[in-house]
């Protein structure tokens, strides 16, 4: 069976949280999305985007998980058909780069529609803290002997969801780190409640396994 090795790594985090992966190559990126949450140490509690840009042309894809945001674009490109902006305008200006952009459910594309050509391409977690997760092709895989998706290796702990993105997160980990700021004791006992822990690759793979065997 054919599958694909991926690096995915947190942007805009230090130091480095990244988790390289390997997958059957016949998912799909809805099946995608859900490993790294896994991977990574997320809890799959928020909204989630691939971008993708084709490399001889500037479109993009853009595959989301919920049908009601991709029914929500239709409708947008159905009033523009309908209803031209004004040339020279803002909203023309939106326009043409909302037709750039191709808004597809994740669970309809596989990922060998886009992978093999498009190598390195960015998955969004949680719209509000703006976690930007850049993912990269690194390998493909002639004979996958994994049982379920597997994490070949990683390093760095996923920041707790809700922390505020990556400033929120500087500060939790500044109050984190002083025992004696008074802010310490709530502020881990709130990690707690979110589900923050320290990254075990060992444990991340039983759950894996126990979610697709």
């Amino acid at each position: 069976m054919k599958g694909y090795q991926f690096m995915v790594t947190l942007e805009h985090v230090q130091p480095a949280v990244w988790r390289q992966i390997a997958l059957p190559a016949e998912l799909d990126f809805y099946d995608l999305h859900s490993v790294i949450q896994t991977a990574m140490g997320w809890t799959d509690s928020h909204l989630f985007s691939f971008e993708l840009e084709e490399a001889e042309s500037t479109n993009r894809i853009r595959l989301l998980g919920d049908e009601e945001s991709v029914e929500e674009n239709f409708q947008r490109a159905q009033h523009f058909m309908q209803s031209p902006p004004e040339k020279g305008s803002y909203e023309e200006r939106m326009f043409h780069h909302f037709i750039r952009t191709k808004v597809l459910l994740a669970r309809d594309i596989h990922l060998d529609t886009y992978v093999e050509e498009i190598e390195s391409f960015t998955y969004a977690y949680d719209f509000g803290d703006g976690w930007t997760h850049q993912v990269k092709l690194e390998k493909i895989i002639d004979d996958f002997e994994y049982d379920a998706p597997t994490i070949l290796a990683g390093e760095g702990d996923c920041p707790p969801e809700d922390v505020g993105g990556p400033p929120g997160y500087e500060e939790f980990k500044r109050v984190m780190k002083n025992k004696k700021n008074p802010e310490h004791a709530h502020m881990k006992s709130w990690a707690k409640e979110q589900g923050f822990k320290p990254f075990d690759i060992d444990e991340a793979n039983q759950t894996l396994e126990e979610e697709w065997c």
